[in-house]
């Protein structure tokens, strides 16, 4: 299965965290949110 996960947009809600990091890269808890992302849905497949 192929999973594709839109990451678009300026992340203007989030500066100014995202003038120097892209948007999935913003650490939450610790990790970039995309990293969650990926795990999260590995725990589905």
């Amino acid at each position: 299965m192929k999973i594709i996960v839109p990451m678009a947009g300026r992340g203007s809600r989030l500066r100014p965290h995202t003038l120097t990091v892209p948007k999935p890269l913003i650490p939450v808890a610790g990790q970039p949110i995309v990293h969650q992302l990926v795990k999260d849905i590995a725990k589905i497949l």
